[in-house]
């Protein structure tokens, strides 16, 4: 197992924490990033939304300060100890710009008061709302048992009723033992959002608790409170805040209906659904702004909040913060950026030869794979070729994050949204990357099969194993009957050494070697002529791996299979594997037999892959120091120079191709002539076993 270490930590605790301490921008940086990588769509809702609630404020809050009337004021003084009522139902006018209502209140005046009290009954209910309802749900999740059993019939019976029926009962009880007024009403308003945040921090308490790091926690003797406190609170609380304005809106909207039903604050106390109430007489006789300024209100309130809350649900949900753009369109590779008409890299003469006259499971050229990103284009595999034969199995090793899975994914075209595949990648004399869709959904499981790591999530663990493989053969193949298609399944389970009588099992009844290979009894059934093999032993034993790449070595000796093998372990590609591609920074720095690259590796990162490999010949540990240059704007000439000990002045400069530096060997490595640049006379070029030389 290659095992690349990055830089040391600080020397001295006084330097750890100095560098520990961030500055108050960068914090404010690290809030604002989620902001900045969402799409200018959500930030647009936010902003909008909180222009609005801002402005709401100022009304409720700034406003009583500047305007002469308030909301239950229904008369003025023009002289000491004389008064004059206001005019009933006068239109809106200079005096009174919203007009006034039948009993000669100031309609703007009860505009403004009646948003003040929208914003404390709001910031009173959804307060008690929250803290109850996630101090519940945490305990519930956490501790389980018969409270929770308890609790969960009680929020599921609340939950049940209609939300206004509920509020009106609870505002119904508490103004009989209290008083209708502002806590009764917000009380009532709570009472409906209370199983909404408990629902959803008990769900999330229920799948953290089972996290690892939270077993980890109590392995080194944590308390419960700690737990609760620190591992399982910020990770569910994420979608609070989306809960919260969300109610926030809500709660205009209960209140407003619980004050039109007589069930709010009593009048003449101003509230917007109470007013609309009292005027609902007047808009029949043409009189319009006695109902019309606090619906508008209402309904602007209402939507701000709304959008505030859509928009921080992109934010806070990963998946849907990049939803609307990721980063620029993603058009093409700079020009600047590729070196020559083949993508960059210069395929040697037996290459060329071998591709013409073998016959190849998989012909790879130009190969690009980007993605879109906040921050610009990143180009994962930037220019890769490669011949894959009939019964020949490739490693693919190097770093993660050097573009092996990208690469893997992209020649069944398997990409993410904003992900984009240029070049070519032909199977069967068929170009997968620029062929319609349909053209590589049938080719996808037919000409090319891909087995993916971690099998328990890729198989569905509500369907049969038999299910899995009928819907894929059916798929393929419609008019096979099922009956055959359980057939091909039980004898492609046979060939990867599983019962048939197994075939009916449900995923978790198989052990994580079993699985492993079902995934690959399922990449072979339709007999595809080329499989991509993304880490098809990881976190398996000894015994499973081996029983894994012994399959694959059968695939490919009798069925004549292509394989493509993706792995960190290049103990398993010593095993396994005829050649072996490295890779770097997206582009494949070396390439050739296996036992040239691991007796005699040319270029300087395999060389230090290799010595990173632990045996039990190790005496020393060796790494590779620094880390890979960032992909969205990587650097000009070499991508390993700044790591590389053999580096010269022009390495960063020129851009190596890939060049001839043994049989059937290739480096990209400007040590070595042909590389694109001339070499001097008194370089020194590494040789032999790294495990044994100087790396």
């Amino acid at each position: 197992m290659s095992t690349v270490h990055g830089s040391e930590a600080p020397a001295d605790a006084h330097s750890a924490a100095v560098n520990s301490r961030t500055p108050l921008k960068k914090r404010l940086q690290h809030i604002y990033r989620p902001f900045r990588q969402t799409s200018r769509i959500s930030r647009g809702l936010i902003f909008s939304g909180l222009g609005v609630v801002v402005f709401f404020l100022l009304v409720a809050f700034v406003a009583p300060l500047l305007y002469p009337y308030s909301g239950t004021q229904y008369r003025k003084e023009v002289a000491p100890g004389e008064f004059v009522k206001f005019p009933a139902l006068a239109p809106p006018s200079v005096e009174h710009p919203f007009g006034t209502t039948r009993d000669g209140f100031d309609v703007l005046a009860r505009i403004i008061d009646a948003a003040s009290l929208a914003f404390v009954v709001m910031a009173i209910a959804v307060s008690i709302a929250m803290l109850v309802g996630v101090t519940l749900g945490l305990y519930s999740g956490y501790r389980g048992g018969k409270f929770d059993r308890a609790l969960v019939t009680v929020m599921d019976s609340v939950y049940a009723f209609p939300s206004l029926v509920m509020a009106i009962i609870v505002g119904f009880v508490l103004g009989s033992i209290l008083t209708q007024g502002v806590f009764s009403a917000a009380a009532a308003v709570a009472v409906v959002y209370i199983p909404q945040y408990y629902r959803v921090v008990r769900n999330h308490t229920f799948s953290v608790k089972q996290e690892p790091f939270v077993e980890a926690a109590r392995s080194f003797g944590a308390k419960d409170r700690t737990i609760v406190g620190r591992y399982i609170f910020f990770n569910v609380v994420q979608t609070v805040p989306v809960i919260l304005t969300l109610n926030a809106a809500d709660s205009i909207l209960v209140l407003a209906a619980l004050g039109f039903l007589g069930y709010g604050v009593p009048y003449p106390i101003p509230e917007w659904g109470l007013d609309i109430a009292k005027a609902t007489n007047d808009v029949a006789a043409g009189i319009w702004w006695t109902a019309f300024w606090p619906g508008m209100a209402i309904v602007l309130l209402v939507t701000a909040l709304t959008l505030v809350g859509e928009g921080l649900n992109d934010v806070v949900n990963p998946l849907l913060r990049t939803r609307g753009k990721a980063g620029r369109k993603i058009a093409g590779m700079p020009r600047s950026r590729r070196k020559n008409g083949d993508g960059g890299v210069t395929r040697s003469a037996d290459a060329v030869r071998g591709a013409a006259q073998e016959k190849l499971a998989a012909k790879i050229r130009d190969l690009r794979v980007g993605y879109r990103t906040s921050d610009g284009p990143l180009w994962a595999v930037d220019g890769v070729d490669l011949n894959l034969r009939a019964g020949e199995c490739v490693g693919l090793v190097g770093e993660s994050g050097s573009g092996k899975s990208s690469m893997g994914r992209a020649m069944l075209r398997l990409m993410p949204p904003g992900g984009v595949v240029q070049g070519e990648v032909e199977i069967d004399d068929r170009d997968i990357v620029n062929a319609p869709e349909s053209t590589v959904r049938k080719m996808r499981g037919e000409g090319i099969s891909l087995m993916f790591q971690e099998p328990m999530t890729r198989l569905n663990p509500l369907m049969r194993v038999s299910d899995h493989f009928v819907e894929m053969i059916r798929t393929h193949q419609p008019k096979t009957s099922r009956q055959r298609a359980r057939t091909m399944a039980r004898d492609a389970l046979m060939q990867v050494g599983i019962p048939p009588t197994r075939v009916d099992n449900y995923p978790h009844e198989f052990s994580g070697g079993m699985r492993q290979r079902v995934m690959l009894a399922m990449a072979i059934v339709l007999t595809p002529r080329t499989i991509v093999a993304d880490e098809p032993t990881t976190a398996l034993d000894v015994i499973v791996e081996s029983q894994i790449l012994s399959l694959l070595e059968r695939l490919r000796s009798e069925e004549n299979v292509g394989i493509l093998l993706i792995t960190h372990n290049l103990g398993v590609v010593a095993e396994a594997c005829d050649r072996v591609a490295v890779m770097y920074a997206g582009r494949i720095v070396e390439m050739g037999p296996v036992d040239q690259i691991f007796n005699d590796p040319k270029h300087p990162y395999t060389r230090g892959l290799v010595a990173s490999t632990i045996s039990l010949n190790t005496t020393e540990l060796h790494s590779v120091g620094g880390y890979p240059p960032n992909l969205v704007e990587p650097p000009t000439g070499c991508r390993f120079a700044d790591r590389c000990a053999y580096a010269m002045d022009h390495c960063t400069k020129v851009d190596p191709e890939l060049t001839t530096v043994g049989p059937e060997q290739q480096a990209a490595c400007l040590l070595y002539p042909g590389a694109g640049a001339d070499v001097p006379a008194d370089v020194r070029t590494p040789s032999g076993d790294p495990q044994k030389s100087e790396v």
